[in-house]
């Protein structure tokens, strides 16, 4: 986590920040990756059809609905329920292997090159003490290896993925921090994001895209992106 010390503030601004963070509810943050820090969902969508497509023309269509119906579930168990319910294919364990490798070999890279989600670096840079996470449910080492690859490391106190489930490391941020539940805010994009806030106890904001429709419930905070993110958490109580 980058010191506010390094970050070119005045010795005012750096004392403006701490008094600001001394009066938050919100004491810990933690990022869901895709569609949340960089816009790589269109990424896994494609490359999750073209997958389809390769093996069965003309069903990529079903397997997008169903796809995006069931986001923030491990990939391993999200492919191997297409192939089965749209599919009509049982894959064996090695089967299934391959397919969760092609479809990594299709996303890797572009998902390197992604494009941030607005506002990301912004807050990073300007606002570096409250404690900030990568809870993904891509597998942990290929979110670890994304982070170097996108040099955003240094923003996190620690990166997350899978196999624990979202909910599992949402506790355990809650324990290493010792903090309140409502006070580690989970932002995400997905429904099941949102579950595992709820699961835990902690605040939840959702992203959803102007592109996109709103999966949240009514009550739930929503922006289009991360800009001005340090204003809406030191207001959250608001």
């Amino acid at each position: 986590m980058i010191s506010p010390c390094h970050t070119g503030m005045s010795y005012k601004e750096r004392k403006a920040m701490i008094a600001r963070f001394n009066a938050l509810q919100i004491q810990a943050v933690a990022f869901d990756f895709d569609g949340v820090l960089a816009d790589s969902v269109p990424i896994k969508d494609d490359a999750l059809v073209a997958l389809v497509e390769q093996e069965a023309p003309g069903r990529g269509p079903e397997a997008r609905d169903l796809w995006n119906r069931t986001r923030g579930v491990f990939r391993r168990e999200r492919i191997d329920m297409i192939f089965k319910e749209v599919l009509g294919v049982c894959l064996d364990g090695p089967s299934l292997d391959s397919r969760v490798a092609d479809y990594r070999d299709r996303v890797y890279q572009r998902t390197l090159e992604a494009p941030a989600i607005a506002g990301t670096l912004d807050y990073f840079l300007s606002w570096p003490l409250i404690p900030s996470y990568i809870v993904s449910a891509a597998p942990q080492q290929e979110v670890v290896e994304i982070a170097l690859g996108r040099d955003i490391h240094r923003y996190f106190r620690s990166i997350l993925g899978g196999p624990e489930k979202k909910e599992t490391l949402l506790a355990g941020l809650i324990q290493r921090e010792q903090c309140e539940e409502r006070e580690l805010l989970f932002i995400g994009d997905s429904i099941s994001d949102y579950r595992a806030a709820v699961t835990t106890g902690a605040s939840f904001l959702g992203v959803v895209p102007s592109r996109g429709a709103n999966p949240f419930p009514a009550e739930v905070r929503v922006v289009n992106d991360l800009t001005g993110l340090a204003t809406i958490i030191s207001d959250w109580w608001s």
